[in-house]
């Protein structure tokens, strides 16, 4: 694969088609490997099973049993009974979560192990640990309800879980949010800031009772008055992908098309949420392209993987991402590394969650998938 043409891919608004993304490319000897992994596939037969998340090249997703956002693939990995091996082409908070939700006689395998979130690594458990302890201090009796983004660590899911709190996804954050405050007085929300000063704002909560903790300021940057008053603490985390897009962005789209709908992550700022036509999870970006109508023309800020292959999908529609945004994370699954583990199945690839760590975590996604 071109990888200099690849990164260096810009978008075209005046073609008829968003068509030329480089993902088309595919050498021979990518050819042969997938064919090879569906040989394979058919040999292990339901011993198998493979999840591929949306963000994932087109080649990959072919291959993927179950193809669809984090929450769709959690609930797939946690009806998993029969497989004995499960491979998440996905990163790794992902795969570790499956193995959360899996069986003691299923194995979980990552292609890459080094395909990693930066976002999820926003908060390690030993910085909430610390921020935690510094929020009680500025409290009377307030209860705090925590709630992580499923992109986050298994410790940091197990740190919700063990202080009463859930897991949520971009299609449920509303849902879970509500129920925290039937639980408590306040949400602690981390690691993405975005998604929850979203949600915040969707539920109509007052911008003045929502407060950024940042970790390198005493108190997070906030008076005790500031920390009392609040309803959501939000933790100072970003997806990358969705920090890419900006206003500027949106309104050149004005000089380029009459008449367009912008569908956007929540994942993406306030800002951008404000000037969309629809927003939601990557699983309502699929549904609402699959009911829009020949001829219109979509704008899609999130992943560009995704982006390519709804627009691939549907021909009779123009489909556009907002700005190129690729996650090089989930660019690291590959057919190379996927033939391997599928072939071999080896043990350096296999995640595993420690007991302890299990337990708590899954309380917390249990409590999400309650809410669906």
């Amino acid at each position: 694969m071109d990888k200099k043409k690849y990164y260096k891919f810009e978008i075209n608004y005046d073609s008829n088609h968003f068509n030329d993304f480089p993902h088309d490319i595919f050498t021979n000897e990518e050819k042969e490997l997938y064919n090879k992994i569906k040989e394979r596939k058919k040999e292990l037969g339901d011993d198998l099973v493979i999840l591929a998340h949306h963000y994932q090249s087109k080649w990959i997703t072919e291959l993927g049993d179950f193809v669809g956002d984090s929450f769709q693939l959690s609930r797939e990995a946690a009806n998993m009974k029969n497989a004995k091996q499960i491979i998440f082409a996905g990163v790794h908070f992902m795969a570790e979560s499956a193995d959360i939700l899996s069986g003691s006689n299923q194995k979980v395998y990552l292609p890459n192990v080094k395909a990693g979130c930066p976002m999820a690594d926003m908060t390690s458990l030993q910085d909430l640990e610390f921020a935690w302890e510094e929020i009680h201090k500025n409290l009377n009796n307030e209860k705090i309800i925590p709630i992580t983004y499923m992109n986050s660590t298994a410790d940091v899911k197990a740190f919700c879980g063990a202080h009463g709190g859930a897991v949520c996804t971009s299609s449920n954050a509303d849902k879970i949010f509500e129920w925290a405050f039937t639980q408590g007085d306040k949400v602690m929300f981390m690691p993405d800031m975005n998604l929850g000063m979203n949600t915040a704002n969707k539920l109509g909560i007052p911008k003045n009772e929502q407060i950024l903790y940042d970790l390198g300021k005493e108190n997070g940057g906030h008076s005790k008055e500031a920390i009392i008053n609040s309803k959501v603490i939000l933790w100072n985390g970003y997806c990358h992908v969705h920090k890419f897009f900006s206003v500027e962005m949106v309104k050149n789209l004005k000089e380029k098309f009459d008449n367009y709908k912008l569908i956007v992550h929540p994942e993406a700022s306030p800002e951008i949420i404000e000037l969309a036509d629809g927003i939601g999870s990557t699983k309502y970006i699929v549904d609402y392209v699959e009911a829009s109508n020949p001829g219109d023309v979509i704008i899609i800020g999130t992943e560009i993987n995704l982006v390519y292959r709804l627009a691939e999908q549907f021909p009779d529609r123009k489909i556009f991402p907002l700005r190129k945004s690729l996650c090089p994370n989930m660019y690291r699954i590959n057919m190379v590394n996927l033939y391997e583990t599928i072939m071999a199945f080896p043990e350096e690839r296999v995640i595993i969650v420690d007991d302890k760590t299990k337990s708590n975590a899954k309380k917390a996604l249990d409590r999400m998938l309650e809410f669906g």
